[in-house]
């Protein structure tokens, strides 16, 4: 009798870890960001985020398995507003896309470290 998995493989995890890089909005500034994410094995993605003028953790996070694609939504801790939305795409330990917010649209890359 076959044994089924109760909870996802870390090994099939692509997104659970440290991620480092930068957000550039369009205002111009640029960020130096430490992400530490968690994937719940299905769609939900939750997190932290350092780097950023006030500390910030992950609002909405999604995540696609069969298409790689990467949605978060960043906010300052202890409030609900989303301040930035990244949309992009997870390639071999690498997430790149957009950065929205106020100001308009930047870019964001950040590699997974562990």
């Amino acid at each position: 009798m076959r044994e089924e998995r109760q909870s996802h493989d870390p090994s099939d995890d692509p997104i659970s870890g440290t991620w480092t890089g930068e957000i550039a909005p369009d205002s111009g500034k640029r960020f130096a960001v430490t992400l530490q994410l968690t994937f719940d094995g299905k769609t939900a993605v939750t997190g932290t985020v350092s780097g950023l003028p006030s500390p910030a953790d992950v609002k909405t996070g999604t995540f696609d398995p069969k298409t790689g694609r990467l949605t978060l939504g960043l906010g300052q801790v202890g409030n609900a507003k989303v301040l930035f939305t990244l949309d992009g795409t997870v390639v071999k330990g690498t997430a790149s896309g957009r950065a929205i917010d106020d100001s308009g649209e930047g870019t964001i890359k950040i590699v997974r470290k562990t």
